[in-house]
């Protein structure tokens, strides 16, 4: 995206994806639709790091871009995950799976034209400084965006935070099926946790605001790991329906908090004319994450119990947490410039 700028990286991964979900509509053998699955998984999460150095771009003001990101996830990701939820379901049950993959490929499609309309093609622009950045000339690789101790300890401080809270995805449908309760039971929790998100962001998103406003805020990331963690551990002790509604209505403030913190620290370090990087580096931890959750939940039910896969989601999210530690000197200690990357950050503008 640094290269090649935000519209020409939205439109050939979306239509990419377009036509590897098309074609899977038709694909009938597992290693077909194993390519197929992994091609789709590349390119569909493109949107996410996109967006973010988008909104970085082009709004400087932080508070702005918290307000932003926490609509972002609040509304947009979980309404969007709720109808596709809901919609998928009753279409997979009335026309069958192919049709699925129809409808998403189609709807790759469209983003793709709306992004192709609607975003400025020029990725040239004027940075604060009034210097001129080209994104198509830029010097920074991946290897200096990793040389950035502030990126590096949030991506790992993220990756056990997202683990914890993906647990959510992994590890609530096993325990839910080993205390009896079936598939209908788990819709109802996740469009319990969804509803929750929706309706907590715009009590939070304005408080949230006001905070990244005066800085980073590593210490309310951390204070959302925590409560993350705490409620998934909760979840790992319930047996009934209500227990795991619960705990998942109960997780949604922390969900929120902590990826509109982490979203605005990495606007804040990563250097003007290269937000796609550090936003794509900083999202690959949920995809990491979403590995590692599985693994994780289903090693831990079947060597010890719902005790131990607790014990262990504490561990790994209160890592993820202490990490914040660190985290919150090297930006203090940048606050002036980066620590590594040759190239100002944002936080050399404000």
């Amino acid at each position: 995206m640094d290269r090649v700028g935000a519209r020409v990286t939205l439109v050939s991964t979306m239509l990419v994806a377009a036509a590897v979900l098309v074609l899977m509509a038709g694909l009938h053998t597992v290693p077909g639709l194993l390519v197929g699955a992994m091609i789709a998984g590349l390119v569909c999460d493109a949107p996410r790091p996109v967006l973010g150095a988008v909104i970085a771009e082009l709004v400087a003001d932080p508070q702005r871009r918290a307000q932003l990101d926490g609509w972002r996830y609040g509304w947009v990701l979980n309404i969007g995950a709720a109808i596709t939820g809901g919609v998928g379901g009753v279409v997979a049950g009335w026309l069958d799976t192919p049709v699925l993959y129809w409808i998403n490929g189609i709807g790759c499609a469209i983003f793709a034209g709306l992004a192709g309309r609607c975003i400025p093609a020029d990725v040239c622009r004027r940075t604060e400084s009034g210097l001129r950045a080209c994104t198509a000339m830029s010097k920074v690789g991946y290897r200096q965006a990793l040389s950035d101790k502030r990126l590096v300890l949030l991506a790992v401080s993220g990756l056990a935070t997202l683990t914890t809270l993906m647990g959510f995805f992994a590890a609530v449908p096993m325990l839910m099926s080993a205390s009896g309760l079936g598939v209908g039971a788990y819709g109802w929790v996740q469009l319990i946790n969804a509803l929750a998100v929706v309706a907590v962001t715009p009590l939070l998103t304005p408080w949230l605001s006001k905070q990244l406003a005066l800085g980073p805020r590593p210490d309310i990331l951390a204070g959302a790991g925590v409560w993350v963690t705490l409620c998934m551990a909760a979840a790992g002790l319930a047996r009934t329906t209500v227990g795991f509604s619960v705990a998942a209505a109960a997780c949604s403030p922390g969900e929120i908090a902590w990826f509109v913190v982490a979203a605005g620290i990495v606007h804040r370090i990563a250097p003007p004319a290269h937000g796609g990087r550090y936003h794509g580096i900083w999202s690959m931890a949920v995809a990491a994450s979403s590995v590692a959750a599985p693994i994780l939940a289903a090693f831990n039910l079947a060597n010890g119990g719902r005790l131990v896969l607790a014990a262990t989601t504490v561990t790994v999210g209160f890592f993820g947490a202490a990490l914040c530690l660190p985290l919150a000197r090297v930006l203090a200690a940048a606050s002036c410039g980066p620590l590594s990357s040759k190239e100002p950050s944002r936080d050399s503008y404000q």
